[in-house]
């Protein structure tokens, strides 16, 4: 899962969503009328554009497992945790009775490259009999080169069409911020599963 986040003020927001149950349901739904017309289109091109080139270039990402990619859908989730205003967020689509992760494997491949590989992936669970995993044999590291040469570092689909709007989101969001009296204290910043880096 790729996220994004801007930070706000937690005290209001929870003032909101406790004692202000109908106005924080309206602050969701104009965070979300201001953005998604900047973010549809993202998830469009990622979905088309994106989907079309890999399906050249790299065929081996489409296939009938979990890992295939099924492309993207990008949504705007409010929160009222301490440091967190909104996320945009990115994951793989629905292709059947799970979500398909082939996005986000796409989209941060590489992002570890300091780590030793693991021996054997992480495992999941189906409807099938039993405990699934697999074992690596060299093919993460390929996947990583290709997808790096052809499009760039990880990140290289979602989080830098964002990061090519970041001005018109962070100006969209202190337009919904200050209508509802919150206090918007940090710029975009990318949150990927335990690695965060802020934009200054």
């Amino acid at each position: 899962m790729q996220k994004s986040k801007l930070i706000g003020n937690a005290e209001v927001l929870r003032e909101l969503k406790v004692y202000e149950k109908n106005l924080y349901s309206q602050f969701k739904k104009s965070m979300n009328s201001e953005l998604t017309p900047i973010l549809k289109p993202i998830e469009g091109e990622i979905n088309s554009t994106v989907g079309s080139s890999l399906k050249n270039r790299m065929r081996g990402m489409f296939h009938n497992g979990r890992t295939a990619w099924s492309g993207v859908e990008v949504k705007v989730r409010t929160s009222i945790r301490p440091r967190d205003l909104i996320f945009i967020e990115g994951k793989g689509r629905n292709g059947g009775l799970d979500t398909q992760v082939g996005f986000e494997y796409a989209e941060l491949a590489g992002i570890d490259r300091g780590r030793a590989p693991r021996p054997v992936s992480k495992g999941w669970g189906s409807t099938s009999v039993g405990y699934h995993s697999y074992i690596y044999a060299g093919q993460g590291k390929v996947f990583n080169e290709r997808l790096t040469q052809t499009y760039g570092r990880p990140g290289r689909f979602l989080w830098k069409r964002v990061m090519n709007r970041k001005n018109t989101i962070e100006l969209k969001v202190l337009k919904v911020a200050e209508l509802y009296n919150l206090k918007v204290s940090q710029k975009l910043a990318t949150e990927v599963g335990m690695t965060t880096k802020r934009v200054n």
